[in-house]
């Protein structure tokens, strides 16, 4: 049983959570419940799942607006209270593109709490703590490592993610920076690291920093636990915009042991928390042959669309500029009748939206497409001389700039509300 393969099961036996027949013959029930307290199979499985969502619940002095809590309220509302998709991403005030990120997210953080009890009751005979016990422990260590690093580490993230100004990170670079950063601390250990990176790989949808300081941390994590040697791969996920960064760790001692020193480091949680804030993700699965691997979900830069409705040829030429090296598509109307309807047939990632437009006027403009069921899910970034920001946003634009507008500027807006991939269509 592989983790992958553990994380459909658990989304499967999630689906129907109060489908006790079901559950009676899933397969988590033969791994997740004993067989000897009496109890209905698929009733102790409902059972174990419930407490794996409860177990991701954050402590009270964990601002409710982070990202910890809306994984627990996600699973809550979707699971435990079997609200829609909809329904979810109109109670966490988030859009639906949002929601389905969290989705994502929520599901990697109770798949991994139950990853590690499969694990405890197969390592029992190890010396390490198996059932209950073992889910109790790790629960209790999960809520305090969100306590005393998530909060300190959600501040850190807003700081960075405001004065962010790329809109894609190139990933080849990034990791032979990352690599020569880290070698002398290879070398002051005595742990042979190879890096195997493929060329032509795309960009990254995460902020710089972010990504850097992420994989510096579970490469010092591993270089120091790991007392053999590191290697650094790099793989495509099929049909999915993600890349998975493999450390795979070579070890003398039990794999188990080894995953749970890993996940009991602040350096784990640190990295977790920055990958799952741009939605990625952090796991970790015993290999044969005393190797541990390491897998880093990196989610990466889609070739998106982006609409510019603005009168001024020079300023769509200035545009065209700002966004010459981005992962970004430009097409332009110059009209606000025209704007309506490349907005429909382009269904584009984002839209710089002009105001003082002859005819139909970008406030007229925003009105139609946040009224219109297959334009409104768009962010739409107001750009103007008129400094009439509470106007716009109470229109239901994502953003306002102030003309002139620099290319940072331009890039953070962008980043903020459409990096990684187009708007959602409709249905």
């Amino acid at each position: 049983m592989n983790l992958e393969r553990f994380r459909e099961h658990v989304k499967e036996a999630l689906a129907h959570l109060y489908d006790g027949p079901y559950l009676e013959t899933h397969p988590l029930a033969a791994l997740l419940t004993p067989q000897h307290t009496g109890e209905v199979r698929g009733h102790a499985l409902q059972r174990t799942l419930q407490e794996a969502i409860q177990a991701l619940k954050p402590n009270a002095d964990l601002p409710y607006e982070s990202l910890a809590w809306r994984k627990y309220r996600y699973l809550y509302l979707r699971y435990v209270q079997s609200l829609s998709a909809p329904e979810i991403a109109s109670d966490l005030g988030i859009s639906p593109r949002q929601a389905r990120r969290y989705s994502q997210e929520a599901l990697a953080a109770v798949t991994q709490i139950l990853w590690d009890r499969f694990e405890g009751v197969l390592w029992q005979n190890d010396g390490l703590p198996s059932g209950r016990q073992a889910q109790t422990e790790r629960a209790g260590d999960a809520r305090a490592g969100i306590t005393s690093v998530s909060a300190a580490v959600d501040q850190e993230v807003a700081l960075v993610e405001a004065t962010a100004t790329e809109a894609a990170v190139p990933v080849g670079e990034l990791l032979m920076g990352v690599v020569s950063t880290i070698r002398p601390l290879a070398e002051r250990w005595g742990v042979g690291l190879e890096a195997s990176l493929p060329a032509d790989l795309p960009s990254a949808a995460i902020e710089r920093t972010m990504l850097r300081q992420a994989l510096l941390s579970v490469l010092s994590l591993s270089l120091e636990l790991a007392g053999a040697a590191v290697e650094l791969s790099v793989e495509p996920v099929a049909d999915e915009p993600v890349l998975r960064l493999l450390v795979r760790c070579q070890t003398a001692v039990a794999p188990g042991r080894l995953l749970d020193r890993l996940r009991a480091d602040d350096r784990w949680r640190i990295a977790q928390h920055l990958l799952e804030a741009r939605g990625g993700g952090l796991e970790a699965w015993p290999e044969l042959a005393g190797q541990v691997t390491v897998c880093l979900r990196v989610p990466t830069a889609r070739d998106s669309t982006v609409l510019i409705v603005e009168d001024n040829p020079d300023a769509i030429l200035l545009y065209r500029r700002y966004l010459g090296d981005s992962p970004f598509r430009v097409v332009a109307a110059a009209d606000g009748g025209r704007a309506v309807e490349c907005a429909e047939a382009e269904q584009p990632a984002a839209i710089i939206l002009d105001v003082m437009m002859p005819g139909r006027d970008g406030w007229e403009v925003l009105q139609v497409l946040k009224s219109h069921p297959s334009t409104r899910h768009i962010p739409v970034v107001v750009c103007s001389v008129l400094k009439e920001r509470d106007l716009a946003l109470a229109l239901g634009a994502a953003e306002f700039l102030v003309k002139p507008i620099s290319r940072p500027d331009l890039l953070r807006a962008l980043g903020r509300y459409s990096l990684g991939g187009s708007a959602g269509r409709r249905g």
